[in-house]
């Protein structure tokens, strides 16, 4: 049995944080777990075609979140502040 906390990490993709939401790739497929962080507060949707807003979850900055997927989802975010960054969408395996 594998562990619910042990990834092999895969591709990683950069979506600019900043004052509109703004939507990763669709993630694989066959991927069912990512890991997200942001450099800074972000707002976060995920979904088919997702778009974060203030109603979304936020992610503090520098916070480390693991999400469970659907293929084909993507991953939309929205800065909380005014302050501009990016984020980082993993896909996982076990």
């Amino acid at each position: 049995m594998n562990s619910p906390t042990t990834f092999k990490p895969g591709a990683t993709q950069t979506v600019a944080v900043g004052a509109s939401s703004a939507a990763s790739n669709a993630i694989n497929a066959q991927t069912t777990e990512i890991r997200v962080i942001a450099t800074v507060d972000a707002y976060v949707e995920i979904s088919s075609a997702p778009t974060a807003s203030s109603s979304s979850f936020i992610l503090p900055a520098f916070t480390v979140e693991y999400f469970r997927v659907a293929g084909s989802d993507k991953v939309a975010v929205l800065r909380v502040g005014d302050n501009n960054g990016t984020a980082r969408v993993t896909e996982l395996s076990q």
